[in-house]
């Protein structure tokens, strides 16, 4: 049993990254979108099974998943690709989509 519902999951997915990631990588960082949040546009990509440039116009047309996330813009398709490259290469990102999932299931029940 999954999760039907993408804002929950999307939820989920922030409150994982908050409590997994710092909110910027470096300190130098531009601090236009916090790490948790762009884990969470990652977990949605996947949710829905499409690529960079898809996801980014669902964020763009839906402002129920930007508020879900605090997100004031939606990030370009390429500041996603490369976070997901550094976001998902840790060891433990396995273990990060799994318990993503598993809460917003949880929830469900």
């Amino acid at each position: 049993m999954t999760s039907k519902s993408p804002v929950k999951v999307l939820k989920e997915a922030y409150e994982v990254g908050k409590a997994t990631f710092t909110d910027y990588s470096h300190e130098y960082s531009p601090r236009k979108f916090t790490q948790p949040q762009l884990f969470a546009c990652l977990i949605l990509k996947a949710f829905f099974c499409m690529d960079y440039r898809g996801i980014c116009e669902v964020l763009n047309d839906c402002g129920d998943f930007r508020r879900a996330i605090e997100l004031t813009s939606v990030p370009h398709f390429t500041t996603l690709q490369k976070h997901s490259k550094e976001l998902l290469r840790l060891p433990n990102a396995r273990n990060l989509l799994e318990s993503t999932l598993a809460r917003a299931k949880k929830k469900d029940s």
